[in-house]
């Protein structure tokens, strides 16, 4: 019934009343039909964002006649309290100054007084609705912004606007060009906080759960992305730095709860290279616990296909993404409950995929003789040029049995294994030895080591107690990382060393 009553209201004071103005109009262009052509123009656009950023804080579109039900504070509305009804009364004044009808003044007049009086009349019941609103009207001007008057930005209270129009672009982009289905988003109606968790496969991850949710979700990524990539601050990312207990990003994410406004966390903490569901460091389920939000586990059918760690471009094609139902932090078989959702079976992974091109950066050696950074990858397929072995569009669940059968532990490996490496500002020598590694004059000693991770897919960074040590290999980031992890955590049984591929 609100529904209709909404859609009612905006034909008749958008659409009908506004024609109604302009029939009959003159066809002669004045200054005064230009100037409200461009006041109309401008207005409505105002209007639009305004309700946009209304919709995208409440889930329910604003009227002009319509009580809100929570204190929006976010884009005009952090400067004044009735956007909607500044935008419309500006927008009628410019359709009759567009028309030339003048006597059509007093109408506009009369409206316009009617707008005030109801909207003092709504601002009582929304007092009344929401304790915030009381302090929110005696900071913020009613119709005309005032100096001094307004409330500053912040992503735990405002949706940027680039969150709202890249939700836009993207939700016309998927929609029109790689049509994608969405399951069970009823568990996302209800306007309370909540942690989305998802298995972080792909780059497409993001944009998917644009195209599936109708809110501002802050999301949150590793630090040291989020610094390179600023874009990703603009959208209300909370960065969090690697392998410690980061008090600033909590902070953020319990006031962004607060606020009302979801999390979107991948707990894995890391995307995957070949499809596999990775160990949830137990940190996770403490933040998970702490946070005290119901969880809801998201799901993505297909897109490994199309877009994996290794690849390096996106092959379009069709997708699904599955919520499931929300998981409550207190539950004792929370973390079951979501990894099982988490690492549910894709049946896509039975295809092959779009393409093998630089799939030896997840393959760094021959699955059949052993041999490192022999595997040559081509759009059908891949080869290796030491043995002849060659493997002709295998599908995703191959892929991974191929990728199971070279990681150390299951293939013998020579030491050292070599490589060329970008590393301060110069590419130099780099070896891989069972309790050291050399970059070119530095040797990184494993019993040195903390923690691990891959940045932009072809970084190893591995963190000491006194620095990152990051540079860039001309092979595979992978494998440096699967080599050292596994000396480390087997061989040198550090059971406390923190990495994306082992609990």
């Amino acid at each position: 019934m609100k529904t209709l009553s909404y859609i009612a209201e905006s034909i008749l004071l958008w659409g009908v009343l506004p024609l109604w103005i302009l029939s009959g109009s003159a066809s002669g262009i004045g200054f005064l039909a230009v100037a409200g052509l461009v006041t109309a123009v401008v207005s409505a656009a105002f209007s639009l964002y305004s309700t946009l950023v209304a919709f995208y804080w409440t889930g329910k579109f604003p009227g002009l006649l319509t009580v809100q039900n929570q204190t929006v504070t976010s884009g005009p509305y952090r400067f004044i309290r009735q956007p909607l009804y500044v935008g419309y009364s500006l927008f009628l004044l410019g359709v009759v100054l567009l028309s030339g009808k003048y006597l059509f003044l007093v109408l506009w007049a009369g409206i316009c007084c009617c707008l005030l009086l109801y909207t003092l009349f709504i601002e009582k019941k929304l007092v009344d609705r929401d304790e915030r609103y009381a302090k929110y009207r005696e900071t913020v001007p009613l119709l005309l912004p005032g100096r001094g008057k307004y409330i500053p930005f912040d992503f735990t209270r405002c949706v940027p606007w680039l969150f709202i129009a890249t939700s836009l672009v993207v939700k016309f982009l998927v929609l029109v060009l790689l049509p994608s289905k969405v399951k069970n988003a009823r568990v996302l109606k209800e306007r309370k906080p909540f942690i989305i968790a998802l298995a972080h496969q792909t780059h497409y991850d993001g944009p998917l759960l644009f195209y599936s949710i109708w809110r501002y979700i802050r999301f949150v990524g590793t630090a040291i992305y989020v610094d390179r990539m600023k874009l990703l601050r603009n959208f209300g990312t909370i960065p969090v730095k690697r392998y410690t207990i980061d008090t600033s990003a909590i902070r953020q994410m319990l006031s962004t709860i607060k606020e009302g406004i979801p999390l979107g966390i991948a707990p894995e903490a890391a995307r995957s290279w070949d499809g596999k569901f990775l160990s949830v460091k137990k940190e996770i389920w403490k933040l998970f616990k702490m946070l005290k939000t119901p969880i809801i586990p998201v799901k993505f059918y297909g897109i490994q296909r199309l877009w994996p760690r290794w690849a390096g471009i996106f092959s379009p094609g069709f997708s699904t993404v599955e919520f499931g139902d929300p998981v409550q932090p207190d539950d004792p078989e929370m973390e079951r409950k979501i990894s099982d959702f988490l690492s549910k079976e894709d049946p896509t992974f039975d295809k092959p995929y779009r393409s093998y091109r630089h799939i030896e950066r997840l393959i760094w050696r021959c699955p059949s003789c052993g041999k490192v950074g022999s595997i040559e990858s081509f759009r059908r397929g891949f080869s290796c040029n030491s043995c002849g072995k060659s493997w002709n569009r295998p599908s995703v669940n191959e892929v991974i049995e191929l990728h199971e059968k070279i990681k150390p532990g299951n293939m013998g490996l020579s030491f050292p294994v070599k490589d060329r490496v970008f590393f301060r500002g110069e590419e130099v020598d780099g070896l891989i030895m069972e309790d050291s590694a050399m970059i070119g004059d530095f040797s990184l000693k494993y019993s040195d080591i903390k923690n691990s991770s891959i940045e932009k897919s072809i970084e190893p960074v591995f963190g000491t107690a006194d620095e990152m040590v990051i540079f860039k290999s001309n092979s595979s980031a992978l494998m440096w990382q699967e080599i050292i992890d596994f000396q480390i955590k087997f061989r040198l049984k550090r059971g406390d060393y923190h990495t994306d591929l082992w609990g």
